[in-house]
């Protein structure tokens, strides 16, 4: 009997206890021209994440250039609303490159 009450329990508080469902809707990529002193730029990837849940959450952002990682940011959206940010990266050099991102959920512990 203990074994289903604890069982009832996990379900209601699956159901009723708010939670985040975030996803990145969309991904801009810019890039600003390159810098002859330097010879640099900076690569901008302008995300859109939305949370159609009814829990805030926090994602983690990753910035890949030429499918290396470059850098990440952590990003708290409230629940049912949407945010844009951006992440930059400074690139020494003046050729094409490719762009990519990818999210993950931190954990809480």
């Amino acid at each position: 009997m203990l074994v289903i009450l604890a069982l009832v329990s996990v379900v209601l508080a699956a159901i009723f206890v708010p939670q985040p469902r975030i996803r990145l809707t969309s991904v801009r990529y810019e890039t600003t021209s390159c810098d002859p002193v330097t010879i640099s730029f900076v690569a901008t990837a302008a995300v859109t994440l939305s949370n159609e849940g009814t829990g805030d959450g926090a994602v983690v952002v990753r910035f890949y250039v030429d499918g290396l990682f470059r850098t990440e940011a952590t990003y708290v959206v409230s629940a049912r609303s949407t945010i844009e940010r951006a992440l930059d990266v400074v690139i020494e050099d003046c050729s094409p490159h490719r762009y990519s991102v990818d999210t993950y959920f931190p954990s809480n512990g």
